[in-house]
């Protein structure tokens, strides 16, 4: 329950960015902050584009966060297992990651509105594929996975535009929008797919995307055609590497099958010898001696591989334990969401009463806290399960901002566009890989833990334990953030002054 670019104090380096293109962010903007007002390369006023960009931002995460709460029913009608299932969720994530880098990059050397029509076109074929097909979840798979190729775009390029034309105080008001709209956009798919799913089918999820050709007009009218050309090109190999090494590890998670090793592997060979020797690789080597920057890494795997866990895992549990129907199980949402949006809006007062080091303890023994609740009280509440999914948003919604600001402790200035680009891109590379640990436990129905739980039911039994074991994740993030910072701290004042300055 949570988006990238949730700090607008950051997010003026943020967007997920190649090194062999120009961060967005490094654009300069066309009189923005000045009494005249900015335009285009072609003379337009980039403001018009905007409503018509933030739409299908909005649109496009509805849609991706519908398909993710989906999940349940789509197993339900197919008769697949949580693992199987997991995978529409977890490979179109991966591809979510990898295609905003790919359009970040592509955004400096093709025009906006044909990204734009190329996205449109994909969310429509891919959404045509996987209605046709929806009784073999294999076509269902591929409709996702072209749908998602589309869908990748308009998400990231509203934010791409707008660090491109705007600065100042203009652009931090442009991206708190994409912030709530996130937050809004993750309810309405939430609710939306709940109440398909009960009255109508989950398969017109597919058909709800067919309706984002009615914005062509708006487009071709109000997006600009121009293009300043200021990017040599994407690194296609090293996105290729990581989507390798994420798709390995899925793979590997849905039964355990040992030569998915193998692909990760070789895979991650590769990439660490791309990196080092190829000067427009993904990231620069440099990035992973830089002691903050790789800790903060290590630390947003571990973490965040909980955070779209627990949003998979709410409505099976919700269901399963306490039969509730999927309209119902998303209206329960709807207080996390609020409190997840009002955090990540308070981020700037925050910061101002605790450091990065108190802001991010803070966040994960929240999580930690929420999850537990939730472990001990599932057979018995759904209140509690309100209670912890409102507490668990609370947390991510202020762990972002602190821990971002940990990682760029001392990156210089110059290459935090792309340190933060890539911070992005595992993110969005752990979230699918918590998914998928998570179904495959589901799918295992271990019970190590129900114990743990006030009342006793089968299924709230193996769903305590999972709810257990992600708060053991949570705490391991905890320890290596104590552990791995203070380090840092100690051997290096420079990084210990800023990690502990109240900005």
């Amino acid at each position: 329950m949570n988006h990238p670019d949730e700090n607008p104090d950051l997010a003026q380096t943020a967007g997920p960015d190649s090194a062999a293109s120009t961060p967005a962010a490094a654009v300069p903007a066309t009189h923005a902050g000045t009494a005249e007002a900015p335009r285009t390369a072609g003379g337009v006023n980039p403001r018009r584009a905007v409503p018509v960009l933030l739409f299908l931002f909005i649109f496009c995460l509805v849609i991706d966060q519908g398909f993710k709460f989906t999940s349940q029913p789509m197993a339900e009608a197919l008769s697949l297992s949580e693992s199987t299932v997991s995978l529409q969720a977890t490979l179109t994530g991966v591809l979510i990651g990898i295609g905003a880098v790919v359009y970040s990059a592509l955004a400096d050397s093709v025009a906006i509105r044909k990204l734009l029509y190329l996205s449109i076109g994909l969310i429509v074929v891919g959404s045509v594929i996987g209605f046709v097909g929806s009784a073999s979840f294999g076509v269902v798979l591929v409709g996702r996975v072209v749908q998602t190729a589309g869908l990748a775009a308009a998400e990231t390029l509203y934010v791409v535009y707008v660090t491109k034309h705007f600065q100042g105080v203009e652009l931090k008001k442009y991206l708190g929008f994409s912030n709530m709209s996130f937050q809004l956009a993750s309810l309405i798919g939430t609710l939306v797919s709940g109440f398909l799913a009960t009255y109508v089918s989950w398969t017109w999820m597919f058909l709800i995307p067919l309706l984002i050709v009615l914005s062509l007009p708006f487009i071709k009218t109000r997006v600009p055609d121009d293009v300043e050309h200021t990017s040599s090109g994407v690194d296609v190999y090293g996105l290729f590497l990581v989507g390798v090494i994420a798709t390995g590890l899925i793979m590997f998670m849905q039964d355990f099958t040992w030569w998915w090793w193998i692909p990760v592997v070789v895979a991650t060979v590769l990439f660490v010898h791309h990196v080092r020797t190829n000067s427009r690789a993904l990231v620069d080597a440099s990035f992973f001696t830089n002691r903050p920057y790789i800790s903060a890494l290590v630390i947003v795997f571990i973490i965040y591989s909980v955070n779209l866990a627990f949003v998979f895992l709410f409505p099976f549990a919700i269901h399963g334990v306490h039969g509730m129907a999927m309209d119902k199980v998303s209206l329960l949402t709807i207080p996390g969401y609020v409190l997840g949006a009002s955090t990540a809006a308070m981020s700037g007062a925050v910061s101002k009463r605790l450091d990065s080091k108190q802001a991010v303890t803070l966040a994960l023994c929240l999580l930690a806290l929420a999850l537990a609740v939730a472990g001990v009280f599932i057979n018995v509440s759904v209140v509690a399960m309100v209670i912890a999914m409102a507490m668990f948003s609370v947390g991510f919604g202020l762990l972002y901002a602190p821990l971002m600001s940990s990682a760029l402790l001392l990156m210089p200035a110059a290459k935090s566009g792309v340190a933060v680009g890539f911070y992005n891109l595992v993110i969005n590379v752990a979230s699918p890989i918590g998914v998928a640990y998570t179904a495959m436990l589901m799918s295992a129905k271990p019970t190590w833990f129900g114990a743990l739980s006030v009342g006793g039911s089968a299924e709230g039994d193996y769903f305590s334990t999972i709810l257990w074991f992600l708060v053991g994740i949570t705490l391991v993030g905890l320890v290596a953030y104590r552990v791995l910072f203070g380090l840092i701290e100690r051997n290096n004042a420079k990084a210990a002054a800023r990690l502990t300055a109240q900005q």
